[in-house]
């Protein structure tokens, strides 16, 4: 009989636990006020690569780099909500979780960078983007399908930094640097800019992880 790998390869930790507390008597409807910091991965130029290359070239490149991100995260204490594709999304809580995340967000460009000079895989150019907030983790779907999501503005807040972030750049907001101790902050995040979002009331300020200090 072949070895069948466990359940919790393939969930979130989050989801795992409320299996494991509630079983059947999941509701349809359950979700939870959280405050968590949300960290987006997005290749860049992954459009190009999926149409130049052959699907298998690129589908090793991107479990590569996935794998590397995710075992970075999971050490800095973070858990992996989703695989989007050619990048992810994972979650950070805890009192902790500003920290955690900002040297997570550290090594994983650092590693990245280091991998993409010596790897023989297609380019896998990496752009992260973080924040911070009051988030609500619930199920969603049906009887068919159902999984645990992060909802709210934090997560698409994230998202969208990440999808002007450069390749090995992290960026970050304010409400991240709030939580981040002082030192950390004084030593890695620098001030870019104020941005914009279509759609959005306010600008905000923007801050970027500078891996060479």
């Amino acid at each position: 009989m072949k070895n069948i790998p466990p359940m919790r390869s393939f969930l979130p930790q989050e989801t795992v636990a409320m299996i494991e507390k509630y079983g059947s008597d999941l509701s349809g409807d359950l979700a939870f006020d959280q405050e968590m910091t949300i960290l987006f991965s997005d290749m860049r130029g992954f459009t190009e690569l999926a149409e130049k290359y052959e699907p298998r070239e690129v589908y090793a490149t991107i479990n590569a780099s996935l794998s590397m991100q995710t075992g970075i995260i999971m050490r800095h204490g973070g858990s992996i909500n989703k695989f989007l594709g050619d990048g992810l999304l994972a979650c950070f809580s805890g009192e902790n979780r500003g920290e955690q995340a900002l040297l997570c967000m550290l090594e994983l460009i650092t590693e990245l960078q280091k991998s993409e000079s010596s790897s023989d895989k297609l380019p896998c150019r990496v752009g992260f983007g973080m924040h911070d907030g009051h988030v609500l983790f619930g199920l969603l779907g049906d009887e068919m399908r159902k999984e645990f999501a992060v909802i709210g503005d934090v997560p698409n807040t994230a998202a969208r930094l990440c999808g002007i972030a450069q390749p090995f750049q992290g960026l970050m907001t304010e409400a991240c640097m709030r939580i981040i101790p002082d030192d950390l902050a004084k030593k890695y995040c620098r001030y870019l800019n104020s941005v914009y979002f279509k759609g959005k009331r306010d600008g905000m300020d923007v801050f970027y992880v500078d891996v060479e200090s």
